[in-house]
């Protein structure tokens, strides 16, 4: 199995797979069903467009005029109008006429992937072929002219009658090779990492998760379920560590210089709303029941978690004082949510 088939088989169906997953974990199934598209489309892509220039070419060869730009020596291909009920005593009724020709030097019975044929061989280097499809119509090819004279034998021997076409029945797909190829496979991957970030999108559609972070909380998800040693507790315990990182982390993007006030107000609403997700989360871990070890992994989590907010709001009010931004209504309300919530959690 080839390398391309095996990217986008297998990934394709893993991007599948995590869609089924999703499904039944977040429920709402209708929004996985895009991801689930992308990893049929990958896992399709490349047959799809072998197919499709297959199926160009064919039409292409079958509606060309069949004697222009071509000689007597090149382009030669029979099929019979009609097809034939016994493929075995065709070929023997051509291999007699063939005998008899005084044309021919020799005419072998050879086996082909298709089925049972003939090669008829002239003086030279160029020999004919006649092969039989698998719905009995009966094709003479070859590369000398050689093979119109065949053609006109099989057809008396065997009461047929041929038309002569570019396009060859035996001709199967090409895949696809060189440069198209490396640059299909980049885009297949591209395809099925923007499959499995869909999961993330559509299982935490919240916009203060950037496209990074809802990947990990969605891998924090399928560890959850699909490792039978990390228990639902643990689980709720690691995404809200992970929270806590991003709320930590949005203090130090309210530093930056080319953030405007607007933009440092928007960090401070972030990290609210992250923050009110891991209280959630830790208010449910310590509804199931936890073990000691659990239990003040919990309570480190949630004083880092203060920190984190305490830290942004600092950031913040540090940003005003230094007339680096200029203090809105709605930062000092974000200011005060932040420090109130802190409050709360500290009397607690």
């Amino acid at each position: 199995m080839n390398k391309l088939r095996t990217v986008t088989w297998g990934g394709g169906g893993l991007v599948i797979l995590a869609a089924i997953w999703a499904t039944l974990h977040y429920g709402g199934p209708g929004r996985f069903l895009p991801t689930a598209a992308i990893g049929l489309v990958a896992a399709t892509l490349p047959f799809g467009i072998a197919y499709s220039k297959s199926a160009v070419t064919s039409l292409r060869r079958r509606f060309a005029d069949v004697d222009e730009g071509i000689s007597a020596e090149t382009g030669s291909i029979f099929v019979s109008r009609s097809t034939v009920d016994d493929p075995v005593d065709c070929l023997e009724s051509i291999v007699d006429a063939v005998r008899s020709d005084a044309n021919a030097d020799d005419v072998e019975r050879e086996s082909f992937q298709e089925g049972p044929g003939l090669m008829v061989m002239y003086t030279g280097f160029h020999n004919s072929f006649v092969r039989i499809t698998e719905a009995g119509r009966v094709v003479v090819t070859g590369t000398s002219e050689h093979t119109h004279d065949l053609a006109d034998t099989v057809a008396e021997a065997y009461s047929l009658s041929f038309d002569r076409t570019r396009n060859n029945p035996f001709s199967g797909m090409e895949p696809i090779r060189g440069a198209p190829r490396v640059f299909l496979g980049v885009f297949v991957i591209v395809l099925l990492l923007v499959g499995l970030g869909t999961v993330g999108a559509a299982a935490y559609p919240s916009d203060a998760y950037n496209p990074a972070e809802r990947t990990v909380i969605t891998g924090i998800d399928a560890r959850g379920d699909l490792d039978p040693g990390t228990s639902r507790a643990e689980t709720r315990l690691s995404k809200a560590a992970f929270l806590v990182a991003i709320v930590d982390e949005e203090a130090q993007e309210v530093t930056w210089v080319q953030n405007d006030s607007e933009r440092v107000t928007e960090h401070g609403r972030q990290a609210l709303r992250v923050s009110r997700d891991a209280e959630a989360l830790l208010a449910a871990a310590r509804d199931d029941s936890l073990t000691p070890a659990q239990a003040e992994r919990a309570t480190r989590v949630e004083r880092r978690l203060v920190d984190a907010r305490m830290a942004v709001a600092a950031a913040m009010t540090e940003r005003v004082e230094n007339d680096s931004v200029n203090e809105t209504a709605d930062m000092r309300r974000v200011v005060e949510r932040l420090r109130a919530t802190d409050e709360r959690s500290t009397a607690s």
